[in-house]
């Protein structure tokens, strides 16, 4: 439930509190050499998306909100997150601690989120690349990311169930 001031935050709430479960679930029967696994080449593994979250939850999420909430008009700087995932050697990173990580920030982070008054919606920063955003918006595109993310894995599972569907491939396309 959203914090009681921000009722059109709701759904938000919502996303980011059911997306440790939701990964929990599409994870749990996945072997390790399948979260390993890449759907084709230069797309991201389980294993790999899992650790973006767990790198990005406290990095980008909460830190540009909690900027945005206690500085005025803050710099919120681009990263690559390809780069970023390299350099961190997301590949290496154990799946199932990736969550476990993520799983924990987000508990805390929901905390803090539901600590925000109505007024902090509309605090602004400056994203080097989009320009100006407000609290709200980034809210939202936290939610957004989630279910990006998810939907990421769920192909990545389609994508290991397509080789085996023979002549049935015939009524699907995979992107």
């Amino acid at each position: 439930m959203a914090p009681s001031g921000l009722p059109l935050l709701k759904r938000v709430f919502e996303v980011l509190a059911s997306t440790p479960n939701k990964l929990r679930r599409e994870i749990e029967t996945m072997s390790p050499r399948e979260m390993k696994a890449s759907p084709a080449p230069g797309k991201w593994s389980v294993q790999v998306v899992l650790a973006h979250l767990d790198d990005l939850e406290s990095f980008a999420m909460r830190g540009r909100v909690e900027a945005m909430v206690t500085q005025d008009n803050p710099f919120l700087k681009s990263f690559d997150q390809v780069a970023r995932a390299v350099e961190l050697h997301y590949d290496r990173r154990d799946p199932k601690k990736s969550l476990a990580s993520f799983t924990r920030q987000r508990a805390k982070n929901l905390r803090w989120l539901h600590t925000l008054r109505p007024s902090h919606l509309k605090r602004m920063g400056t994203h080097e690349r989009v320009g100006e955003v407000s609290v709200g918006d980034f809210l939202n595109e936290w939610a957004f990311h989630d279910l990006g993310h998810i939907k990421q894995i769920l192909e990545i599972k389609r994508h290991a169930l397509y080789p085996q569907m023979g002549n049935m491939r015939k009524f699907y396309q995979l992107s």
